[in-house]
């Protein structure tokens, strides 16, 4: 196995996958159609944490460029019931 140098190469356009820890599903899944307007996206719960507080979500979307991934990562860690994205 040989180690990456460098950064990874990705076509755009392509879906990219975000991990979330959150505290509120309802509230996320409005932020997600605020932020991601027109862009296909799926989310799902994909777990919760230990003591029930927390949530673990997953959002893949199709995002446009790099720029465009970004902002969406952004946004997302700004959001209220946000409190870590992957």
């Amino acid at each position: 196995m040989q180690p990456l140098e460098g950064r990874p190469e990705l076509s755009y356009p392509c879906c990219w996958t975000y991990r979330i820890i959150c505290t509120d599903e309802i509230a996320l899944q409005s932020e997600i159609v605020t932020l991601v307007g027109e862009a296909g996206h799926t989310l799902r719960h994909i777990g919760d944490s230990a003591s029930g507080r927390y949530l673990r979500m997953e959002l893949i979307v199709s995002v446009r460029d790099e720029a465009h991934r970004n902002e969406i990562f952004v946004a997302l860690g700004r959001a209220t019931m946000v409190r870590f994205v992957l």
